[in-house]
Formats: structure tokens, sequence, C-alpha cells
């Protein structure tokens, strides 16, 4: 099994285990001790876990740690075990001393079986830093988060590549609270670097004032953008090749997705501009999504356009450069697409531009067509 699946199978033991759970032994026993085994390490060997490890700091003689972790014969990680309904706010003082006492140990983490708080000494060498590195909630596990745990296995534990694992940890989770913060509230001097090529002669505090809502509309309305870029490539890469008739069940199935009258008219007039440029519609379909309503020739792979007309700004993505598009555009925004979505993205106002647009979805038409091998006439893969 591998380690995401050792870990998703823990995080779900654990949902269920906790309950159960009533102080700190059983908390050590049901909980952490199987953590540390999915890291790699032999809970039951001397030579790799030790329990009850002797931390002597100053003159606190007898200070014992829970759990000492040892690779090549010296500690490298800590872990302090509290039960698992104790919070770990008032206990990294604790920690700290044992970390200190020790040389060669890397890794502080204190944990209630739940939430896992990993501590190193980035700021002094061998003085554990106040803040940790890394928080997991080993029920709530994230993408990021296995990626990260995977550094702490034995068989790829290593302190240099861990040191600059936590220096990066630490400065990115100060860069993400910090852009949260901005984008929640920008600044007056967000707003007026936004507002720098605006034709303004002077940008007073009264203009950042009546532009900070709108830069805080416009940076919703840009997140919720690549969100949905982000959440249709999940679904084109799950979603099997399906005909019109098929999805139309689909859709009144589903409660979710929700195919509106302009989307279906979008698909009429795609429909009816390709026929009147003498192509065959036979083979066009089209597939809706929570995010895009995609129109392909054959297949889903060999979608052209993929239209919005549910979020603020209309558009649609073709596949095309928007360069090589920009003498079909009779006038209309052209821009760049995220690459893994599409080529170009084409604004529009309403359903009925896409009329206006007709030589440059033929164009992308005939493209997908050359590039499958499929007869734009007949709509059938050539021999």
């Amino acid at each position: 099994m591998e380690f995401k699946e050792e870990l998703q199978k823990l995080s779900t033991q654990i949902a269920e285990r906790r309950i159960h759970v009533t102080n700190e032994e059983m908390t050590k026993q049901s909980l952490i001790l199987p953590f540390i085994q999915v890291l790699g390490f032999d809970i039951y060997n001397p030579l790799e876990v030790r329990p009850e490890f002797i931390a002597d700091f100053g003159k606190k003689k007898g200070e014992k740690v829970d759990y000492a972790i040892f690779k090549d014969s010296s500690p490298v990680m800590f872990f302090e075990a509290k039960s698992v309904n104790e919070k770990l706010h008032n206990h990294d003082a604790q920690l700290c001393r044992y970390f200190n006492s020790t040389k060669d140990v890397s890794v502080g983490i204190i944990t209630n079986g739940i939430e896992y708080k990993f501590f190193t000494d980035i700021n002094d060498t061998n003085i554990m830093d106040n803040k940790p590195f890394f928080v997991v909630n080993i029920t709530k596990l994230k993408e990021s988060d296995f990626e990260n745990l995977a550094k702490f296995r034995k068989d790829s534990f290593n302190k240099e590549s861990l040191t600059r694992c936590a220096e990066e940890l630490t400065y990115a989770s100060t860069l993400d609270n910090n852009i949260k913060e901005l984008l929640k509230n920008p600044s007056d001097e967000f707003v007026r670097f936004l507002l720098k090529d605006f034709n303004f002669n002077r940008i007073t505090s009264n203009i950042v004032d009546k532009f900070r809502p709108i830069v805080k509309q416009s940076i919703s309305n840009a997140v919720l953008d690549r969100v949905s870029d982000g959440l249709y490539r999940q679904e084109v890469n799950t979603e099997p090749d399906v005909i019109v008739e098929k999805e139309i069940d689909d859709k009144i199935k589903s409660k979710e997705i929700i195919t509106t009258d302009d989307e279906l008219k979008s698909f009429e007039y795609i429909k009816e501009m390709l026929a009147k440029y003498g192509r065959n519609v036979d083979q066009l379909g089209y597939k809706d999504t929570l995010n895009y309503f995609s129109i392909y020739v054959s297949n889903l792979n060999n979608w052209f356009v993929r239209i919005n007309l549910d979020s603020t700004h209309r558009n649609f993505i073709t596949r095309m450069e928007s360069e090589t598009l920009e003498k079909y555009s009779n006038g209309f925004k052209i821009e760049a697409a995220p690459k893994k979505v599409g080529e170009s993205r084409i604004y529009i106002d309403s359903v009925e531009d896409i009329k206006e647009l007709a030589n440059l979805i033929t164009y992308c038409y005939d493209k997908m067509c050359l590039r499958e091998g499929i007869d734009k006439i007949s709509g059938l893969k050539k021999a």
C-alpha cells in the first residue's frame, strides 16, 4: 500500500476511534503510535522508537519525552503526547525543553493524536522556534499534507532537506496569511498599485476609497475564475465521452448542473452557422458541467469552444491562439486563456453575440477537424 493510501486509511480509523479514547495513554496506543508506524518506523524496536526517553535540561533531571524516534543510532524526532481531549497551545514550553536539551534532534512534534504541530530551529540553532512550521489535522488531510508528511518517513528523513522544507513552509504560511488579508481588505498601497495604469493625474485618497470596493469585487471575480478553471480540469479528466441524448438524460437527473436556455441557444446558433457554411453537424455534441458548456465534434476530447455564460464576464474559450483569431474577432475582446484550459478567451455581452462570431467559430471547428483527421463536410473520420 502506498504512503498516501496508508495515511487515508489511518485518517478514517482515527476518526472512528477518537470518540472511544478517554485519556493520554489510550491516545498514545490508539492514535499516535499508528501514525508513527505509518511513517515507517518500527514501534516495537527500541533502536527506532524509544518511549519515555530521558531528555534532561539544565537543573531539571528525569525529564522524559513520550517518544524519541531514532535513525542511524541518533534521536532525530521527539513526540510529546497529550490526551485527545486536550488543546495543544499550552504545552509548547514542555516540548521546547526536551528539544533544546538534545542537539541531534531536528524536529519536535506535539500532538493529541488528531492535531500534529511540527517545530524545528530555523531562527536559532538547537533552540526550538516559538511557532510550528507545519500543522496538520490527521482527520482532515489536504493534498499538500501528504507531500509534506512524506518528508518525515523513515526512508526519506533528511535533516538538511527538512530544514529547507521548514523554512519554505514558514515563509509560505506568512505569505499566505498576508495575501489573504490583502485580498480581503486591499490596502491603500495595493489599490494605488492597481490604479497606476489608469490616466489619473494624481491618485488621491478619495479615488482610492472609490475604487477599493471595485478592486475587492475584481479580486473576487478573478479568484472565482481560477477556481472554475481548476474544477473544470478535474471534470474533463474524469468525464467519459457521451452523446447528446445521454447527456440530456444525465442533466435531468442532476440537481447541481442546470443547462440554461442561453446555453442551449449557443449550441443551436453554432449548429446553424456551421450548417450555413456547409459543415456537417450530425457529429456535433455538447457537454454541460458546473463551470463550462463545451461544444465538440465526435467526442468530448474534440471540443472546439467552451462557453461560460454564468460568470459576470461572459466568455468562451477556444484552442486557437489569440493572435491567430484577431482577424476573426469582429471587434470583440480577445486575450490569452490559462494554458491548461485553452489558448484564447473571447469576451461577449450576451449569447446573441455568438452569431457575430461565425467566422471565428467555424475556423476553430475546421482546425479541430484537421487536427483529428475528421472530414469537416461529412463529420466522419478520414480513411
